[in-house]
């Protein structure tokens, strides 16, 4: 570690002194018919070679200038001024030539002619809430996709299983020119889409349709990229075709990466159709699970990479999955008024996972701690059905509606084997050896409608909005549970538990919300709102035992119950908001009244809960200039608990663990706080981006759980409210370029703690009640990055990132359950490319955790590389031979911390393998406003047989 730590900063301190070999330029800029100074004109400093810019900067009030750190070699010095012509002159620096004073430089007013003017771009730009990256600004290798665009981008992080955070926080939406793409779905758009059609990357907090309208933020915030494209790519057609076959180590055999994706603008008319087949864990998608019944890969902390990925993609977490999926996305104008979009998209996945833990049980009351071994093999396979639909209609200058209706289906079959070995550190260490099996089927949809009303009088601010939102879902499952029990203490015995478990649930929601606001003075408003929501859930969950004729038929009472929960509020609110020229303030609360009746069918019982809440708002945004912003938002919100929260009734699987509901469970509020604040300097382009998010919840929802240390170490665990759960996290970005070579450096630094408490009983030898405890588990994670990114035009590519994260874990009452542990990541990724259409790509992790269980401790080098050539006239083709894990060590661990138990996982993931591909880039775009550019026959009747007779403008 120390080697790696000393490359690293040999690295980073060569890079930094190669930046210090710079010029400056200066002068004072005057009117040749006035002898006028010239304020704020701009003065750029381009590459002569390729007109990148090098430096940018502005003339003071006197007309006088003065640029630094500019890179030596010889340069395009340009200024610009509004009604005057530009001055150009071209100056070569170097060492002897460090210091350049162009002294007074005398600027001529522009006549009735336009002459040609070069126009620069500032690579970053913020606009109010809105931080704004030039695509153009960040090159990326050949055969890029969106995501290796967002990866160079100060303040953007990308994982290797394609999720992103910006400024901290995670980006749950992804738009295409401002409108959705493929529903909500992040990867669809940057996995999928080229850079080279990108004009802008720009980031933000989305709010709901009604709060964009009235100005009155009601704290249903999404963090959002859109991606802009360039206006001379928004006609004709786009894609990429890759057919790919590889042989793989162990079990995995032949392996195959098959994809197609092609679009075709035609204005406002845009279509998109996507295919991928693959069994390499790839996935240019995003994995929706609808009915909960996938399961979870593992908790946080210590990891691989979990499977495979680099050149060709990152993998997804635990198992190797096998990927069919389709799909297409529309966009079109119908009429002159209305805008609409919808897409489809279909995917099957089978995952085959062998995982092996070791937990670790510690009993506060004594000094007794057991271990579990436990490996699973399982095979799970998901089937889902995605429709998204969006309508935007601008009825006049005065009415406006929005409608987006979605639906979800899904089908899931699992299986799994497992064999568990429970120990205790006592003289008998065996307590019991358990072999189980379980099979499970679900199906089941989900489908909503959202609708906003939009009307403006002619009274400016004056406005009336109607927003509905509705929805219904269904869940059917059956499972089939065996497990035979070896049980060893205190008492020799066995037993075998087989049941079979038939649950279907049903949940409706219905939510109307009412706005008008009123002006009341100059830039200040008032809004009234009004919101109702009816939520309705029911559950029917019937259990029965296998009789000896191998019949699933002995109802067993216990775990049988029908349960329905119904839940309705008015809240009334009242906000107020004032706007000046720098600023922008609001704040409001309002009452809720509630009532949630819970009915056991089962029992005859019912409960009813009546509840008053109030909600308090506040938002602040403050710009000290158009690149320096400071933004504060603060809400109040409550959560009610869900139908598995509430039924009463006890689940086993094993006659081990157990769970049941709580039908007294209350509602939990949540107070959320956010801080953000953004700083771009135009001069030397460095941007300083910070947030603070915090939360506070009362009567949060938690688990009681009881242990017994006595028998087999059985684990009840039951939903409670309690309060003492907040949390505060701390993002800090700081990034800017550098001259030689061209790149960007970028640090970030993440700090989070969070507590919360749950109640721990543990029930010792020859106790028959234990004592009650309130335990409160505090996790304090500090994590920073340091990432390196080349901006070369020409031949080379790489980023470099080192990742080291600490994470610290206490616990109130388990002491002895306190654990530490250690990651640090080094990523580096390299391609080098010639004119002549060889392309050399390589990424290497290296992994490195620490404080994990003996024999989970791992790490892990995970090394990749390609060799590529271009073929074709316009290099459009291309075949590549790719290695995955070229020293074979790619491994999967995690780690995961409860109230009493700390758990290391093992999953399986892909190892060593070799592929070949073919890939085939489409690219023809129109001159603009002339015909429509053709394209192959194949490739032309498959867009027109998705759009039919669709045209932009209308509909025939």
């Amino acid at each position: 570690m120390k080697q790696v730590y000393f490359i690293a900063f040999f690295l980073l301190t060569a890079i930094t002194t190669m930046a210090q070999s710079t010029a400056t330029l200066k002068g004072r800029l005057v009117d040749s018919v006035g002898k006028q100074s010239l304020k704020d004109a701009s003065v750029t400093v381009l590459e002569a070679g390729d007109s990148t810019l090098d430096v940018f900067g502005l003339a003071q009030a006197d007309g006088s200038f003065e640029l630094a750190n500019i890179s030596f070699g010889k340069m395009l010095v340009q200024i610009t001024f509004q009604g005057y012509k530009p001055f150009t002159k071209t100056i070569t620096f170097s060492k002897e030539n460090a210091s350049v004073n162009l002294g007074d430089v005398y600027m001529k007013i522009q006549a009735k002619e336009l002459d040609e003017v070069v126009v620069t771009i500032s690579p970053i730009v913020i606009k109010k809430d809105t931080i704004e990256y030039n695509a153009g600004s960040f090159k990326t290798k050949p055969n890029s996709v969106v995501e290796d665009l967002l990866k160079k981008l100060p303040g953007v992080e990308v994982a290797k299983d394609g999720t992103i955070k910006a400024q901290g926080e995670s980006v749950a939406r992804v738009l295409v020119d401002g409108k959705r793409f493929f529903g909500d779905d992040p990867k669809m758009a940057t996995r999928n889409l080229p850079p080279d059609v990108v004009d802008k990357i720009q980031v933000f907090d989305d709010q709901s349709d009604q709060s964009k309208f009235t100005g009155f933020d009601d704290g249903n915030r999404v963090k959002t990229i859109n991606i802009t494209t360039k206006k001379d790519k928004r006609k004709g057609y786009f894609g990429r075709g890759i057919l790919a076959g590889g042989y793989g180590a162990e079990d995995e055999g032949l392996l195959m990466d098959n994809s197609l994706n092609l679009s075709r603008y035609n204005g406002t008319q845009q279509m998109t159709l996507m295919a991928q087949a693959n069994n390499i864990n790839k996935q240019s998608f995003s994995v929706r699970d609808i009915l909960g019944s996938l399961g979870n890969g593992g908790g946080g902390g210590a990891r691989g990479t979990g499977g495979g990925g680099g050149l060709l993609g990152s993998g997804t977490g635990n198992g190797i999955t096998t990927t069919l999926a389709a799909g297409g996305n529309y966009r079109d104008n119908w009429g002159k008024k209305t805008e609409a979009s919808g897409s489809y998209f279909f995917n099957d996945q089978t995952t085959a996972n062998y995982r092996s833990s070791r937990s670790q049980t510690i009993f506060a009351n004594n000094d007794s701690t057991t271990y579990t071994d436990q490996v699973t093999p399982s095979e799970t396979q998901n089937q889902s059905h995605r429709i998204n639909f969006n309508i935007e209609s601008q009825i006049d200058s005065s009415n406006s509606l929005v409608i987006r209706p979605n639906v979800s289906f899904q089908n899931t079959s699992s299986s799994s084997t497992t064999t568990s070995h429970k120990e205790d550190n006592k003289l008998q260490p065996l307590i019991y050896d358990q072999n189980s099996r379980s099979a499970r089927e679900s199906d089941g949809y989900n489908g909503s409608i959202d609708a906003t009303f939009r009307h403006r009088f002619k009274k400016k601010g004056r406005t009336y909005s109607i927003g509905i939102n509705a929805g219904g879902s269904t869940n059917n499952s059956n499972s089939f549970n065996y497990s035979e029990n070896n049980i060893v203490k205190p008492l020799v015995r066995y037993e075998i538990v087989d049941r079979n478990s038939i649950s279907s649930s049903d949940g409706i929601n219905f939510s109307p919300t009412i706005s008008y606001t009123e002006p009341i003075a100059k830039n200040q408003l008032l809004e009234f709102n009004y919101n109702y929501a009816y939520n309705k859930n029911t559950l029917d969950r019937q259990t029965y035992n296998r009789n000896t004729t191998g019949k699933y038929d002995m109802v067993d009472t216990a775990q049988t119950n029908n349960f329905e929960n119904t839940y309705n509020s008015n809240r009334f609110t009242i906000s107020y908001r004032i706007q000046g020229t720098k600023y922008n303030f609001s704040a409001g609360s309002g009452i809720q009244v509630g009532e949630l009746i819970s009915i056991n069918n089962t029992k005859k019982s019912t409960i009813e809960q009546h509840y008053t809440n109030f909600f308090p708002t506040a938002t602040f945004n403050y710009n000290f200039t158009r690149t320096h912003s400071i933004r504060a938002f603060y809400n109040g919100r409550t959560a009610q608990p869900n139908v598995n929260q509430l039924q009463p009734i006890v689940i086993t699987n094993d006659n081990i663990n157990y769970s049941s509901g709580n039908p007294d469970l209350k509602q939990q509020f949540t107070h959320s706080l956010r801080l953000l604040y953004n700083k771009f300097d135009i001069f030397t382009q460095r941007i300083v981006i910070a947030t603070i998010n915090a939360s506070m919840v009362s009567n949060d929802i938690q688990n009681s759980t009881t242990y017994t240390n006595d028998s087999v170490g059985s684990v009840y665990s039951r939903p409670v409210n309690l309060n003492g759960t907040y949390s505060v996290n701390g993002y800090f970005n700081y990034g800017f370029p550098l001259k030689k070579p061209k790149s960007n450096l970028n640090f970030s630094t993440n700090i989070s703690y969070n507590q919360n408490q749950n109640l721990i009983t543990n029930i010792g030898k020859g106790q028959t009640v234990g004592t009650t405890q309130s335990n409160f588990t505090r996790n304090t994670v500090l994590s920073e990055t340091i990432g390196w990114t080349t901006n070369l035009k020409n031949n080379f590519d790489m980023n470099f990132s080192s990742t080291s994260t600490y994470n610290i874990s206490k616990q109130s009452v388990n002491t002895r359950n306190n654990s530490n542990f250690f990651t640090q990541t080094l990523s580096a990724e390299a391609t080098y490319y010639t004119k002549s259409g060889w392309v050399v790509s390589t990424d290497f992790d290296y992994i490195h955790n620490g404080g994990l269980s003996a024999g989970y401790n791992a790490s892990i080098p995970l090394w990749n590389a390609s060799l590529a050539k271009q073929i074709f006239k316009k290099k459009q083709g291309e075949i590549k031979f790719y290695v995955f894990d070229l020293l074979n060590q790619n491994v999967s661990v995690t780690r995961t911390i409860t109230d009493n138990t700390i758990s290391d996982t093992r999953n399986r993931v892909l190892t060593r393998y070799f592929m070949v591909s073919l890939t085939f880039n489409l690219r023809k775009f129109g001159a603009g406003g002339g015909q429509e550019q053709r394209m192959p026959a194949l490739f032309r009747n498959m867009m027109r047989g998705a759009g039919g007779n669709m045209r932009g403008g209308g509909m025939n």
